[in-house]
């Protein structure tokens, strides 16, 4: 950092003539190369390339070590200085590598990188870090430029702190890594919204990348799977502006993160708001979305095993793989598809039926299986709190983070006994179901083991997607399991998520979403086209709502809502547009 400042101070001069990318008054060359820590945000669009930017004057490949720092936000102050031992308002000690690829600054790893749920340092965040650019600007002496988008979040937890970072490179030389953190998905032990700005020191500890060749290959893979997103102007011109004007008007928008409606077979982005404008690298950002991880992965698994090994997959015995519940009453009759309808028949709650509730206490036992590192703590936990319903399973919807979990791992077990090359259920739905469809990257938190190597994934919560990656799932459900010509989930157990004209499922008490079953809730339409019918939706934390309202049609709405407002809980904006825009009795 030092090496640097005096070689360039006097060069940072945008001449007469030439074009200064958005004549800089932020992020200038200055800015980035002088110890002086940013106070508040500034605009978006100076951590991209602009309209007077060229080329890279060279590629970036190498690895950047960061140092921990405290971060400017606002508020200035959060509710608790610590949560689990650990500073929130500090910015990770990241090791980060990258290549470059066509233009694309590219890490070597789209999975979560452990720093804060570690022993290690005192920053409270791990962090996602998603490709960016690598361009050059007239006024930096030669110098290039990089951005990128990130994610802080927690193992243990299900939301990300989005944000954008930028620095300066040449040769083997870099500046700070100056960043701001814009929006997030609904907190849940972080209880404060908020957004951050800080420049981190950074040293350049090495400019090779050993896998280079295997990180740029991937990509480009992706790159050419991902879907093409269509803009809110395209759709209102394909649809007209009044039929899509009250979209997603239910909730305050200062709660939206990102919203948008696929409609026969591309999906438009509406808006990804931010206080600095619209969030950068929106499509290629990675969102906590919470529960929806619970159809997008548990229901997911499910399905591919029932393919795979058939549907009497869904009437395993629970207890014949989780053989620590063998043992504990109320878990002897539990099978695979009890829990997937969370229907254990176990819980915290009330032992009245009805009126019909869906919801589960958090007592104090929830909190000991949420805040346990590994599979053994955690299991458990969750066998020692909870106790038997008198309903007994499959009869009563009670909703339980913890049955997720515990689905995911007796479906890790499943597959060892039959063969399965797979550590974990996840790998084999990576490998026989993401990757497929396009979908090649897929980080999900996963338990903290003593070997990483054994570490599984919590399956409850803790999936972070992309836009593009729930597209290709909310296509696959669309298209009955089946991708191009093969089919990748059972047909069969995925008809009756789908939308239909009488209720099924278990009762939940919403009236928003009246039934769930196979991890999906199920809202109710009377359509302007004549036809009454439930469709199913992916539901997360903060009202993170993935609605299928027919083949052609759905939508994708990520909030911040945390006091459970009753606008934030409501579709009918969504459901009305959809209604709008197809014709959802064909």
């Amino acid at each position: 950092m030092h090496l640097i400042r005096a070689t360039l101070m006097a060069s940072c001069v945008c001449l007469a003539g030439t074009a200064c990318a958005h004549d800089r008054i932020d992020l200038t060359f200055s800015d980035l190369i002088s110890d002086t820590q940013p106070s508040k945000l500034v605009g978006n669009l100076v951590f991209l390339p602009g309209d007077g930017a060229r080329k890279a004057h060279e590629p970036f490949a190498g690895t950047i070590t960061l140092s921990e720092t405290t971060m400017a936000t606002e508020p200035a102050k959060f509710k608790a200085d610590k949560v689990l031992g650990k500073n929130p308002t500090i910015f990770p000690a990241a090791i980060l590598s990258f290549v470059t690829h066509e233009g694309d600054l590219v890490p070597i790893t789209q999975d979560i990188q452990r720093y804060g749920s570690t022993t290690k340092g005192n920053s409270y965040w791990d962090i996602l870090v998603q490709p960016g650019k690598v361009w050059s600007e007239p006024g930096d002496d030669g110098w290039s430029r990089a951005s990128f988008p990130f994610a802080l979040m927690h193992s243990i937890e299900g939301e990300t702190h989005n944000g954008v970072a930028t620095f300066l490179y040449k040769g083997d030389k870099i500046s700070a890594l100056q960043f701001q953190i814009l929006t997030q998905t609904s907190p849940f032990y972080i209880e404060d919204y908020f957004t951050a700005v800080g420049k981190a020191s950074a040293t350049l500890t090495s400019r090779k990348v050993e896998n280079e060749a295997e990180v740029k290959s991937t990509y480009a893979k992706s790159v050419v799977d991902s879907e093409k997103l269509g803009s809110w102007t395209d759709l209102e011109a394909k649809v007209g502006k009044d039929n899509i004007k009250n979209f997603d008007s239910d909730i305050d928008a200062a709660e939206i993160v990102v919203d948008g409606i696929g409609i026969d077979g591309t999906f438009y982005l509406k808006s990804c708001p931010t206080p600095a404008g619209e969030l950068p690298y929106c499509d290629r950002q990675r969102f906590g979305v919470w529960s929806v991880t619970k159809a997008a992965a548990n229901a997911v698994a499910m399905l591919r095993l029932a393919q795979k090994f058939g549907p009497e997959v869904f009437e395993e015995k629970l207890t014949d793989y989780i053989t620590e519940a063998k043992d504990v009453p109320g878990w002897e009759k539990v099978t695979f598809g009890d829990m997937l309808n969370m229907a254990s028949g176990m819980g915290y709650g009330s032992i009245e039926e009805k009126p019909y509730h869906i919801t589960d206490p958090f007592p104090e036992a929830y909190y000991a299986w949420y805040e346990a590192p590994a599979v053994e703590a955690k299991v458990a936990a969750l066998l020692k709190g909870a106790k038997p319903y008198p309903w007994g399973p499959g009869k009563v919807a009670r909703y339980r983070d913890e049955d997720m979990f515990l689905i995911g791992e007796a479906m890790t077990r499943y597959i060892k006994k039959r063969g399965e090359p797979y550590a974990t259920i996840w790998d084999l739905v990576t490998e026989e179901v993401y990757k497929p469809i396009g979908i090649h990257y897929a980080p999900i938190n996963r338990t903290i083991e003593t070997d990483p190597k054994d570490d599984q994934p919590l399956m409850a919560f803790g999936y972070y997607p992309t836009i593009s990656d729930l597209v290709k799932i909310v296509k696959l459900y669309q298209n009955g399991g089946k991708f191009g010509d093969k089919q990748i989930l059972s047909a069969e157990m995925l008809a009756d998520i789908m939308p239909a004209e009488k209720p099924v499922g278990l009762h939940t008490g919403d009236p928003q979403r009246p039934f769930y079953r196979k991890a999906f809730w199920r809202g109710h339409i009377d359509s302007k086209n004549g036809c009454s019918f439930y469709y199913p939706t992916m539901v997360g934390w903060g009202s993170n709502f993935v609605p299928v309202f027919s083949k052609d049609v759905f939508a994708i709405r990520l909030a911040k809502n945390w006091d459970a407002n009753a606008g934030a809980k409501r579709m009918d904006s969504l459901a009305a547009t959809a209604d709008n825009v197809g014709n959802l009795c064909q």
